[in-house]
């Protein structure tokens, strides 16, 4: 009878093992990686709206006093802040809902009457997970608030 060498029999037990710590760490490597993906979601989502907000602010801030305080012209220059929002926010897809944006002078709307003494722009939406959205239905909301001093002359 012929002993079978030693390292043969140590690695024959051993056969699968792999497999198996393979499967038990598989969905934990899964979501170690699915966090950081989303976390980097995130941020950029939070900073393409914060940018968006500065420019329209920017925007408001520096529209001439004649512009501004005429009531033909106001609502018309919301809708040009407004425009420019949309139209950065547009690379975006955060989900289902609606981005709310408010656009104020002084705290209320720009309507043309008088010279505001600030302009803030703020937006707010839900950003939703795509990454487990089957499993849950977790939502993050992302509010910025971007208020300037009036600079139109």
């Amino acid at each position: 009878m012929n002993p079978m060498p030693i390292a043969s029999r140590v690695k024959r037990p051993q056969r699968g093992i792999a497999a198996i710590e393979l499967a038990l760490i598989l969905p934990v490597l899964l979501i170690l990686l699915t966090f950081p993906l989303y976390l980097g979601r995130l941020f950029w989502h939070y900073s393409v709206i914060e940018r968006a907000a500065q420019d329209a602010v920017r925007y408001l801030a520096t529209v001439p006093l004649s512009e501004i305080r005429s009531s033909s012209r106001g609502p018309a220059l919301t809708a040009v802040a407004r425009s420019i929002v949309d139209a950065e926010l547009a690379e975006l897809a955060p989900g289902p809902d609606v981005i709310g944006v408010t656009i104020g002078c002084d705290a209320v709307q720009c309507l043309g009457f008088s010279a505001p003494t600030t302009v803030n722009v703020a937006i707010q939406l839900k950003l939703t997970d795509i990454f487990f959205s089957n499993v849950t239905s977790m939502t993050i909301p992302l509010t910025v608030n971007v208020t300037s001093p009036y600079l139109g002359r």
